[in-house]
């Protein structure tokens, strides 16, 4: 009997070595792969920089897809890596948005993806894929021609000249700004109410014969703090025109910052007219495709400077009021310009940061 025993236990231990044996042989463990990369887009330069903090996704399919079976964040160098997958097809794409804040619903950034993404096939092997964002601007655009400048020649404040099909409304139309204030205190923000001259032919279809003109009253600007920071007016009602005239003495300390100065010191009311330092003015040289907007460069003069800067903006989709008689249309665009106020501008002021962004709201309208 104990014989029995000692052959029915060699016997069950050759059992469990040889199924053992054959698992391991006829079912190996899947090697798995990565997929890594580096994600780039154009910059406002025209140079291919880093994407960093793109979405980039992951989808196992091998046709083009929205729903994706994992998502991974873009380094600050670009790259993207996905790890422990097995061999097979697999699609990738990528979202780089410029901006990811959004500050009172203002532009936050225009939106990079892929061409059409990327089809791959893991095997046995780890797989680089890079991957390059482009520029598809926007669709459903209309072509817009708008002119609107002050009229000099009128003794109303606030006058002005509008051509074209479509009217400016510059009421609607705020430069908005903001920087740290100081060093690295809260954000300092403020407007400029009056545009002394808006122009733009604009043509989705057309870019290339596209341009900007726009002419800021800087001493229009508004920070809630009238003879303060900012000019008081001489007249009362908030309007200004080319002619404006000024409280003695009550230029606010901001006009001082960009260079402007009365024409005579000793007058009251002051007079500015002359002052080539009381206006800021954005001249477009070029208009492209960028991401899901646009970009104008060209030149800005400001504070006894001319700078190439970069405006990127997007077109707002139009509304119809069909309450009143004649109907009438509006169309607007959101814009984005961010400049260096002492390095490019020479700017002297211990409470304006370098880095200064200009928020640029164009409201149009027409009957029809």
């Amino acid at each position: 009997m104990k014989r029995f025993k000692v052959i029915l236990s060699l016997t069950a231990l050759f059992t469990i070595l040889f199924v053992v044996r054959c698992s391991k042989s006829s079912d190996p463990a899947p090697k798995l792969v990565s997929i890594s990369g580096k994600v780039t887009y154009t910059d406002l330069t025209g140079a291919a920089a880093n994407a960093s903090g793109a979405v980039v996704y992951l989808a196992k399919s091998a046709t083009t897809t929205t729903t994706y079976d994992q998502s991974t964040i873009a380094g600050a160098d670009g790259s993207y890596n996905f790890s422990n997958l097995s061999a097979g097809a697999y699609y990738l794409n990528s979202v780089y948005q410029t901006d990811n804040k959004n500050l009172s619903a203002r532009l936050d950034g225009l939106k990079f993806t892929t061409a059409s993404g990327y089809l791959v096939t893991a095997a046995s092997t780890d797989l680089t894929q890079d991957m390059s964002l482009v520029s598809v601007g926007q669709t459903a655009t209309e072509a817009i021609q708008v002119s609107y400048q002050w009229d000099p020649n009128s003794g109303t404040a606030g006058a002005f000249t509008n051509t074209g099909a479509w009217v400016f409304d510059n009421i609607h139309s705020p430069v908005q700004f903001q920087f740290p204030y100081r060093g690295a205190e809260a954000d300092f923000k403020g407007s400029f109410i009056q545009t002394a001259q808006f122009t733009l032919n604009f043509d989705a279809s057309n870019l290339a014969s596209s341009s900007i003109v726009a002419k800021v009253d800087l001493l229009s600007i508004n920070t809630g703090t009238p003879g303060g920071r900012d000019a008081m007016l001489s007249t009362a009602g908030g309007t200004f025109q080319n002619a404006s005239t000024f409280v003695k003495g009550k230029l606010g300390c901001i006009a001082g910052t960009f260079g402007i100065t009365a024409d005579d010191a000793a007058a009251d009311p002051n007079s500015v007219t002359t002052d080539v330092d009381r206006y800021a003015t954005f001249t477009s040289t070029s208009i492209s495709t960028y991401g899901d907007g646009y970009l104008a460069k060209g030149n800005l003069v400001f504070h006894g400077k001319t700078v190439p800067v970069g405006l990127m903006f997007k077109y707002v989709a139009p509304f119809t009021d069909t309450s009143v008689t004649p109907n009438k249309k509006y169309v607007s665009f959101e814009g984005k310009i961010t400049i260096q106020a002492k390095t490019d501008f020479a700017l002297v002021s211990s409470s304006i940061a370098d880095l200064v962004t200009i928020y640029i709201t164009v409201n149009l309208n027409k009957n029809l």
